[in-house]
């Protein structure tokens, strides 16, 4: 099978399947972006098909390939570890659908990029959006609008810093250096919101525009005011803007696995959607999902050896660092 790098814009857009085109991970400019923050991309073209993947370095001089959201087939992936494997340890793939049968090891890994999500049809009308959220997702839209929260697209990175300063104390989660939200505002393909109350910023949202897909890819808010409900305005402003662009599709970027509510675990139900309760993501699923939406699920990811042995040091070494 034909392998190539591709360092061609055209070439790599034509290679990208329909679906890949959706995907702003295997897009030319999330790639650019990537290269900017210090973390190589690696473009291959295999029978002419567009694969990306990343860089990851692991110390030692040792690294391994990690493909999010590809669009291959087994015959493709097979091909790729025949021509990687002396360049890295092993890949890590994210691929758009399951693939099975393989004729070499594969192991099953928590993915890195959310694998359930929620997809908004923006060909529906602004009515028709409006109603298929929670009465109570409409009301703290409205409420926001009433108590004078002002939407204003620019792009400030000292502004969405200072305000994910605040969220990461305040929700303990991990988050990128700043450095890397400078750049990340500074594509041409990413799109920034901020709400104003009396000209103070209280929260932010950062888009990214590819294709006809929107994507809600990181949001921050103060710690005071947040009786004023300005997170669902700017969901609601970056819809608008997704639809005025002439996107097909808002996507919510991570919610927690849906589950029948069958009474045999504790789930939270919302908006016609049911999720474990006890889910780290349980608060923002509940969040997301007032807005409606369709639900989608990637399979697990997969990690496929290239070196046996500094693969099993590898992980021998993940486990004791915990």
């Amino acid at each position: 099978m034909k392998i190539d790098i591709c360092d061609n814009l055209t070439a790599w857009n034509k290679g990208l399947s329909p679906l890949s085109k959706l995907e702003f991970l295997q897009s030319w400019k999330w790639g650019e972006f990537q290269n900017q923050v210090g973390i190589k991309t690696v473009r291959l073209l295999v029978e002419g098909e567009s694969v990306q993947g990343f860089e990851q370095k692991i110390g030692f001089g040792k690294k391994f390939l990690y493909l999010p959201r590809v669009h291959s087939s087994k015959f493709i992936i097979q091909s790729l570890v025949e021509y990687l494997k002396k360049d890295y340890i092993f890949l890590r793939i994210e691929s758009l659908f399951p693939i099975s049968n393989f004729q070499f090891p594969i192991y099953k890994v928590k993915n890195r990029q959310p694998q359930q999500t929620l997809l908004l049809n923006l060909a529906k009308t602004e009515e028709e959006i409006l109603n298929q959220m929670h009465p109570k997702t409409r009301y703290n839209i409205h409420l926001a609008e009433r108590k004078g929260v002002e939407i204003r697209e620019e792009k400030n990175p000292e502004i969405f810093w200072q305000l994910n300063l605040d969220t990461i104390e305040r929700d303990k989660f991990k988050s990128h250096d700043k450095n890397y939200y400078e750049k990340m505002l500074n594509q041409e393909n990413i799109r920034q919101l901020i709400a104003y109350h009396n000209n103070e910023p209280i929260a932010s949202i950062i888009l990214v525009i590819n294709n006809q897909t929107i994507t809600y890819l990181h949001g921050a808010s103060a710690n005071k005011f947040r009786n004023l409900m300005a997170p669902y305005l700017l969901q609601w402003q970056g819809i608008l803007l997704g639809k005025k662009l002439g996107g097909s599709f808002y996507d919510f970027w991570g919610v927690a696995p849906l589950v029948k509510d069958n009474g045999k675990e504790q789930t939270s139900n919302f908006n016609g959607f049911c999720w474990p309760i006890n889910h780290p993501w349980s608060g923002v699923t509940r969040f997301k999902v007032g807005f409606g939406g369709e639900y989608r699920e990637y399979p697990q990811a997969i990690e496929v050896p290239l070196s046996g042995w500094q693969y099993k040091i590898f992980n021998f070494l993940k486990k004791l660092r915990g």
